[in-house]
């Protein structure tokens, strides 16, 4: 156990005393992990967002609960018989929750259906995506993230990172842009009312809330080119109707439509002998997910990790069972979780709040895990991910996960400073100077630090 005394060092007390920290909270707290003892603590159990410092968590917990080597399935069935090269009955997509899961791969299951000389299919393209709950998005995402790429919805079934490229080309001076999508699909509808300008970009990319629309407006400079992703509407009927018009593309003829039926997932697919899994897409191992999850804060990654943790314990892939999960995690971390505010995975919820000693707490638990060392690597590095630009010169000396939104900049992991080894977690909440700033604070704060170590 940790007693938490009021530990100051003068140099990063000064500098939490600028201006514009001045009306915003403030929380640090830093262990020393070799000693088990606090370093530095100022305001460290104030409960606090944590935006994508949530991810440490998340990602924590897949790794001891999931381990390193869990991959995720997506399969290939068919219900019916088959009549020469003709299948009398169904398709079926069954999604397992792979977030990775991509159009090549759809590809690779058109390509399996040609190898088996099908050119005809009478039934349905039925789509199962019931490994997860119906719900997509978890509470406390704000309404203007859900048409960008990193608050795409949450599905069993994903493809493409559940987003569209729209592409935007300059043409001549005062015409109509070339925008075109990619991946080219009927499900999703393109307006574009864009012009080509003189002078910079002022691109208005939007889509509809309830609907799979997506409007280009504005107008993009002579001679330049733009490419922005756009999440969609329900990602496992994206799947599906990129399945059927690759289909189309090789000349499988089709006379059933795109439907959604949910299967024993958590038992055989089927009983009856008439359905058949022709093949299976495996993804990479957890522990690759997991390192992009935190180097790239990829937030569609972190809710599947969500859910795919209630289904793998609970047989419900619900955000309620996979928090259920994270809090249980907490509590074996040493936290108490009556006093912790956790509704999703990735941070982007603003009803989350967890305090700098808390966090500290979690990283502290998995340097003492058999994963300590894989764990260690799964945070960005100085010139890596969200840090590629951050605290030049810290080389290998520091792995940290960042997390920003509006008014909130956190950043937590790991240093190691001679032979010993350290945690920290540097909370700002409520500022109104630019994020910039916070960032440039806090990177004083950690110099400030390993230079008070360096002369321990």
């Amino acid at each position: 156990m940790i007693i938490l005394f009021i530990i100051s060092i003068a140099s990063i007390d000064s500098i939490i005393s600028q201006p514009e920290l001045d009306f915003a909270q403030v929380g640090i707290c830093v262990l020393d992990l070799e000693r088990d003892s606090v370093i530095y603590a100022r305001n460290c159990r104030t409960l606090l967002i944590p935006a994508s410092n949530m991810k440490i968590v998340t990602t924590g917990a897949a790794l001891c609960y999931l381990g390193p080597d869990f991959r995720f399935k997506t399969r290939l069935a068919a219900k019916g018989k088959m009549k020469k090269n003709k299948l009398d009955g169904d398709i079926i997509l069954i999604g397992g929750g792979d977030p990775t899961f991509s159009t090549e791969h759809l590809e690779h299951f058109v390509a399996i259906l040609q190898n088996n000389k099908i050119k005809e299919i009478t039934g349905d393209i039925i789509l199962d995506d019931s490994y997860f709950s119906d719900e997509r998005l978890p509470i406390g995402w704000a309404w203007h993230y859900l048409d960008a790429r990193y608050a795409p919805e949450i599905s069993a079934l994903s493809v493409n990172k559940n987003c569209v490229t729209v592409k935007m080309n300059a043409t001549r001076l005062g015409l109509p842009a070339d925008v075109v999508i990619e991946p080219e699909t009927d499900y999703v509808k393109l307006v574009n009312n864009m012009i080509t300008k003189a002078g910079d970009d002022s691109i208005i990319i939007f889509r509809q809330p309830e609907a799979n629309i997506i409007y280009v407006d504005g107008g993009i400079g002579r001679g330049h080119t733009r490419e922005i992703q756009v999440a969609v509407k329900d990602p496992s009927l994206f799947a599906g109707h990129l399945f059927k018009e690759r289909l189309t593309d090789v000349h499988i003829k089709k006379k059933g439509e795109i439907i959604k039926k949910k299967f024993d997932y958590f038992g055989a697919i089927d009983t009856s002998k008439t359905v058949i899994v022709i093949d299976s897409v495996i993804s990479a191992p957890l522990i690759d997910i997991l390192k992009e999850t935190n180097s790239e804060s990829v937030n569609l990654y972190a809710e599947v990790l969500l859910k795919t943790l209630g289904a793998y314990y609970y047989r419900e892939g619900s955000f309620d069972r996979g928090i259920h999960i994270l809090k249980r995690f907490l509590y074996k971390c040493g936290v108490d979780t009556t006093m912790v505010s956790v509704w999703d995975g990735s941070g982007l919820s603003r009803h989350n709040l967890l305090s700098p000693y808390f966090l500290t707490l979690v990283l502290r638990y998995m340097y003492r895990t058999e994963f300590s060392e894989l764990f260690y690597t799964l945070l960005p590095s100085s010139g890596e991910g969200t840090l590629e630009r951050r605290f030049t010169g810290f080389d290998e000396m520091m792995h940290a996960k960042t997390g920003t939104l509006h008014a909130v900049s956190c950043i937590s992991g790991y240093l190691k400073v001679g032979e010993t080894d350290y945690c920290f977690s540097v909370m700002v909440n409520n500022f109104t100077c630019k994020t910039k700033k916070i960032e440039e604070i806090q990177e004083q704060i950690i110099r400030a630090l390993v230079q008070h170590l360096e002369q321990k």
